[in-house]
């Protein structure tokens, strides 16, 4: 039998003035194995690793298991799902998700 087995991503949010940004760890993964969804305001993540040790190679120890990431995470309310970004650099997925214009501060002049 064939089981997908996935785990969580260890993942960092860090809010700014202007935005939140999603700091998501998965060592081993490329940006093509990355499948990126927003449903409502609910943002899912899933990889589906590709790795194959190369032809003429048996492993022998592995202290890093190559495995499959999977997380789902809902939007806070100040953010606009509508306004996002992402990218990967060495392993790690970098979400940046705007927030709703409406919500941002702004200086009322007094006349």
């Amino acid at each position: 039998m064939n089981e997908e087995k996935f785990i969580t991503p260890m993942a960092t949010v860090t809010e700014r003035p202007e935005e939140y940004e999603f700091k998501i760890t998965m060592p081993g993964i490329a940006k093509d194995e990355v499948e990126l969804n927003m449903d409502g305001r609910t943002l899912t993540l899933k990889t589906h690793s590709k790795y194959q040790n190369p032809a003429g190679f048996r492993q022998v120890a592995a202290e890093f298991e190559r495995t499959d990431y999977a997380m789902s995470v809902d939007l806070p309310e100040l953010a606009d799902p509508k306004a996002l970004t992402a990218k990967m650099e060495n392993g790690v997925l970098f979400v940046i998700v705007k927030k709703r214009p409406e919500t941002k501060a702004k200086r009322i002049e007094i006349g």
